[in-house]
């Protein structure tokens, strides 16, 4: 069974490890970074190709980017360990979050939350602890057993563990993900694709607020 998606960024580093990598039994590297401003360009083509679901509009996902860096972080396969490779190393996947202030959370727990176009009022400045993550989208076909960890390790559990996380799923094999991940329904009877999902925080994080 998978961890939850929570577990892992609590077993994930106190501060966030710059450029984390996996090696790969072939030479090849797994690393995650946050993505230039122009490979942005090259997520919103990932996900029109990879998703069955509409896409946020371009102009929307830079202005998020914009207001919070750690928006997005993509998935990069390097060639070998060198600083020539990393540098040039492929985009495969990306990982999209929306890191959301207390209203934003309400929003969302109310059903009143446009993830399509989320005002930048209900997402916390960069470097701020979140009240609760939405997960905007994920592209890591192939990829998702390293990339999640390695994502964990960039964010860092000081400022993004133990917070609930929020997702709806546009296609059946997200769906199965997020349910193999901890997640479940936040409305009753609502199980399907486009529903709210929600992944409260481990008994470990509740543990460490009691504390």
């Amino acid at each position: 069974m998978k961890q939850s998606l929570n577990e892992i960024i609590m077993l994930a580093s106190q501060a966030p490890r710059h450029e984390p990598f996996i090696p790969l039994p072939d030479g090849t590297l797994i690393l995650v970074r946050r993505p230039t401003d122009t490979e942005i360009d090259n997520i919103h083509g990932l996900t029109r190709a990879e998703l069955e679901v509409s896409t946020v509009p371009l102009h929307v996902i830079k202005a998020v980017h914009k207001h919070n860096k750690d928006t997005l972080w993509g998935v990069y396969q390097a060639s070998e360990d060198s600083p020539e490779a990393r540098r040039d190393a492929r985009m495969v996947g990306y990982y999209g979050f929306l890191h959301l202030t207390q209203a934003g959370r309400d929003h969302v727990e109310r059903a009143e939350f446009d993830a399509g176009d989320p005002p930048l009022e209900l997402i916390v400045p960069h470097g701020e602890r979140p009240a609760a993550i939405y997960i905007w989208a994920v592209v890591a076909k192939g990829v998702a057993r390293y990339g999640t960890p390695l994502t964990a390790r960039a964010l860092g559990r000081e400022t993004y563990g133990g917070v609930p996380i929020y997702t709806t799923a546009g296609t059946m094999g997200g769906l199965s993900s997020i349910k193999g991940y901890g997640f479940a329904a936040a409305r009753p009877a609502q199980e399907g694709l486009g529903h709210l999902f929600r992944l409260d925080p481990p008994q470990i994080a509740a543990k460490t607020a009691a504390a």
